[in-house]
């Protein structure tokens, strides 16, 4: 024989849980396009620097390639 659940939750309840985790995944959502978004500018400036040869400002860009 199963044993019953713990508690029965309200269907308001659930739908209320529901919405705060749809909150949480779309403001995850956001901050990961944030942050894709600053990583791929500063791999547009540093490639930048680099196929020019003089940095933006008083920036100091390195490239070294061992071998």
């Amino acid at each position: 024989m199963a044993a019953p659940a713990a508690f029965r939750t309200s269907r308001a309840t659930r739908r209320r849980r529901a919405a705060r985790v749809r909150a949480g995944i779309e403001v995850i959502g956001y901050a990961g396009s944030f942050v894709t978004l600053a990583a791929m500018l500063v791999l547009a400036a540093t490639a930048g620097a680099l196929a020019d040869g003089m940095p933006a400002g008083d920036a100091t860009v390195t490239a070294t390639y061992e071998r």
